[in-house]
């Protein structure tokens, strides 16, 4: 990240010396150390800041300051006398200290002047160039996020491994302008038809379907297909035969019929499954905000507080999406990526097939510690579907998927011969759908409609549960079965084998809400409302008293992102 943000700093003086050979070189070099004093200026006075707010703030400098550098006064407000003292004394001294170290290393007197050769212009343009690979922080697939250098569960030193500059200009790139306003009416009035629609219900009792044998703690195994949707899955209505391994399985435990990401791309759907929060509009999701993530329940964390050990697998490049911020933040005890395979292993784009990724985990449970919560993550469904040889179907995403189901049956049958088995509960779903096969538009809900399958020794029934819901909602219906407490109610979670259902899914443009009522998405931008279902109910599964059921959709989208600000 250091050298990022050196390498960004290059980009102009290297641009600059492209002109050495067609101008005096002393007005070149001229201009290249007037840009070095405003670089040091500039870098002392927001390092500064950094220190300064950090203990207040509980966060490298990002985009906050903006409004408060629109507001010195109440800034200067903020800080007594011989704080502002020191800030001023540092931001003349480091400048000065720096400037004296640029001349004494490229003394302009002593340098030779001379006219520049023609060809010192090609030389530096591949050098300019060059800098793009220490910008993107290597050759790797993900480019250079703040999870690069994030090594700890410690919130603290992880902010410490961060470069300010680096991460400021991340921020700046990456949030609040990207947020969208959301003002359907006030906050209070949202506030209040959220609580009435969302408040769990601890009224009527919700039956379990899960029973522990021998009196052994239920293990879970969360199961993340990439890019599968309930279009590829017979029992669901998709394709006949595609995922024969899924479809069996589907008679052998509870199929979640109705079940929504509530976004398009993976870091929204590790967000909502592992950490309960949804997905925004727009084109980032929580996950790109380190500091808000410490401010999460996450599902690891919640089976750690009860004794779990937690393990996440996936066979790709963690650092993806900032993915790694959100598993340290997530507590999990063992992560294992790309990285922890040979070299040979790593045979697709995105890294390990699913079959040795899921032989991996095989190998590792013979001698887990129990109880346990593992997450497995695949990535063999990505784009571009480079799978091992495997030749089903002529489309390649079709025959990924046929795959992915291949490699899945195969797990199931490994762990079926596990005595842990007997006590393990095994969900099956998805990060997110596709807007494949039969091409659905990013607004239709069918895009967003995801498989959810819970197996395993300890489900005593087989049913498809068809009330509708969202990834999010795996917390509270998990925590429940498992005969446990939240320690937080949360309004974005509720319990699936409860009375009310509905679901929300969101994009860059707008967000779409899923009801058995009522179904559409809206276009923030445009206000325009594409309906997909209507019907006369009148209410939105249980009485809303003093509203229709067009409100709670708006109530609870501005809630949400009024939420995520606050975070």
């Amino acid at each position: 990240m250091d050298t990022a943000t050196a390498a960004y700093l290059c980009v102009l003086p290297g641009v600059i010396l492209l002109f050495l050979p067609f101008f005096k070189a002393k007005i070149i070099f001229q201009i290249v150390k007037i840009y070095t004093v405003f670089v040091l200026i500039i870098c002392t006075f927001f390092g500064l800041l950094d220190v300064a707010l950090y203990a207040d703030w509980g966060t490298r400098l990002d985009n906050q300051i903006i409004p408060a550098l629109r507001n010195p006064g109440g800034m200067l407000a903020c800080v007594n006398w011989w704080q502002l003292l020191l800030f001023i004394l540092l931001g003349i001294g480091i400048p000065i200290l720096f400037f004296r170290l640029f001349t004494f290393i490229f003394p302009l007197k002593k340098l030779s002047l001379t006219q520049a050769k023609w060809y010192l212009t090609p030389i530096m343009l591949i050098i300019t160039a060059s800098l793009l690979v220490p910008m993107r922080g290597g050759l790797s697939i993900a480019p250079l996020n703040p999870s690069r250098v994030y090594f700890s569960t410690n919130l603290y030193v992880n902010h410490a491994a961060c470069n300010p500059y680096w991460s400021f200009f991340y921020a700046l790139t990456h949030v609040d302008e990207k947020i969208k306003e959301i003002n359907f009416m006030t906050e209070q009035e949202a506030e209040k038809i959220v609580h009435h629609i969302c408040a769990p219900d601890t009224t009527s009792s919700i039956p379990i379907f899960l029973t522990s044998k021998n009196g052994k703690p239920i293990n879970v195994v969360l199961i993340i297909l990439e890019s599968f949707s309930n279009k590829l899955i017979e029992p669901l209505g998709g394709i006949p035969n595609l995922t024969p391994h899924f479809n069996a399985l589907s008679n052998e435990g509870i199929l979640f019929s109705s079940f929504y990401a509530t976004g398009n791309r993976s870091d929204k759907g590790l967000a909502s499954l592992l950490a309960s929060y949804p997905a925004i509009i727009g084109s980032y999701s929580i996950v790109y905000y380190p500091d808000k993530l410490a401010h999460l329940d996450y599902l690891p964390t919640l089976f750690k507080r009860h004794h779990y050990t937690a393990s996440f697998y996936y066979g790709g490049n963690i650092h993806f999406y900032n993915t790694k911020s959100l598993l340290l933040h997530a507590d999990f005890d063992n992560i294992i990526s790309d990285k922890n395979f040979d070299k040979t292993v790593v045979s697709q784009k995105w890294g390990v097939p699913d079959a040795f990724l899921y032989e991996k985990v095989t190998q590792d449970l013979k001698n887990v510690k129990e109880p346990f919560f593992t997450t497995i993550y695949t990535i063999s469904s990505h784009p571009p579907y480079d799978i091992p040889p495997f030749n089903k179907h002529e489309n390649k995403y079709l025959n990924a998927v046929a795959y992915a189901d291949s490699c899945l049956g195969d797990f199931i049958s490994q762990l079926k011969k596990n005595p842990i088995w007997e006590h393990t509960l095994v969900i099956i779903t998805s990060d997110h759908g596709a807007l494949e096969p039969f091409r659905t538009s990013i607004e239709e809900p069918a895009t967003y409609n995801i498989p959810m399958l819970w197996i395993g020794g300890v489900v005593d029934t087989v049913f498809t549960n068809s009330t509708i819901g969202m990834q999010t909602d795996l917390l509270a219906t998990l925590t429940h079965q498992m005969g446990w407490e939240l320690p937080h109610p949360t309004y974005f979670s509720k319990n699936l084998f409860g009375k009310t259902g509905f679901a929300f899914y969101f994009n860059s443009k707008g967000y779409g809400f899923v009801s058995e009522p009522y179904t559409f998405f809206q276009n923030i931008e445009t206000k325009k409302i594409n309906n997909f279902h209507q019907s006369h109910t009148p209410t939105l599964v249980k009485e809303i008293e003093h509203d229709s059921i067009f409100s709670f959709p708006k109530a609870f989208v501005q809630y949400l992102h009024s939420d995520f600000k606050k975070r």
